[in-house]
């Protein structure tokens, strides 16, 4: 069947790899080389090139890449239709979430979601704004969560904003205050998170007159959760890393606010699927309907 063919093309171009395509789709890899091989006899063009690197698309396999994307994207749709006609919502959706959206707020907007539609099928894909926006032009993920205003080629619908704030150990003496001075940085054993690219918490102190003292420097939002609550220092980071609190430490605002704008993006060209729609509404009606963010703003 040309579809199978036609998915096993796109998911090895989405992933870079036909090992990766292969185990992802459930078949081997050798049966996903043949697949592709298939279609470039029928076609007659040359679809991927191999080097030492991996698999690269050829400027012909590039050409016929949107019309491929649009055909599995009416193949699925036309399966969630049939799977209407009998009473089920069933299909695949695809998502791309960071970190402290990813393990605070969105699993109870899945879990609401997979209560309303128990057949459809959710990959999370986790990443930093950076690999989103990337996945989302390859046509790796349906949907993506990223901060606002996003690249032009994307449609983007706003969600909350969420702001940085102070945390501090459970012992600080200044725990009781109703906020923090960021002048006191510098007196601050200061835990800082080393960003690899999207530099919000960078910008915010770098804007700053004075720095605070670097005594540990970590890549993990956990780790650094881990270290303040343990005493090593104070920290800057996201409200919603925090939500729920599930570490002995205390959130403080600060006396100069610092915030980001999240949204949900679909690629700008591309019409989205009957089950991305779905959850578009699905997620816009809880951010702003429900109690999911009380307090956040």
């Amino acid at each position: 069947m040309s579809i199978r063919k036609y998915i096993a093309y796109l998911r090895t171009i989405e992933t870079g790899s036909i090992t990766q395509a292969a185990n992802d789709l459930g078949y081997t890899q050798s049966a996903v080389s043949k697949m592709i091989a298939d279609l470039e006899d029928l076609w007659q063009v040359t679809l991927l090139t191999r080097n030492r690197s991996g698999i690269e698309i050829t400027s012909e396999g590039r050409n016929l890449l949107p019309k491929l994307q649009e055909i599995v994207r009416n193949y699925r749709d036309l399966n969630f239709a049939v799977s209407e006609l009998h009473g089920i919502h069933a299909g695949l959706l695809r998502v791309g979430c960071f970190t402290s959206l990813s393990t605070s707020v969105l699993p109870s907007v899945l879990r609401l979601f997979h209560e309303k539609y128990p057949n459809i099928q959710i990959q999370l894909f986790t990443g930093e704004y950076c690999n989103i926006t990337d996945w989302l032009r390859r046509g790796m993920i349906d949907c993506g969560f990223l901060a606002m205003p996003a690249a032009g080629e994307f449609e983007t619908t706003y969600l909350f904003q969420d702001s940085l704030v102070a945390i501090l150990p459970s012992e600080h003496p200044m725990v009781n205050e109703p906020c923090f001075p960021v002048s006191r940085l510098p007196e601050e054993s200061f835990v800082n998170l080393k960003e690899v690219q999207d530099y919000e918490i960078t910008q915010f102190l770098d804007h700053l007159k004075t720095r605070p003292k670097t005594i540990y420097e970590v890549t993990s939002d956990f780790a650094l959760l881990s270290m303040v609550e343990c005493g090593l220092g104070m920290s800057i980071v996201h409200d919603l890393i925090l939500r729920p609190n599930r570490y002995n430490i205390v959130r403080l605002p600060m006396d100069i606010t610092q915030f980001r704008e999240v949204g949900i993006a679909l690629k700008r060209d591309v019409t989205p699927s009957a089950v991305t729609s779905l959850f578009l509404e699905h997620v816009v009606y809880c951010m702003k309907k429900s109690a999911f963010l009380e307090g956040m703003n």
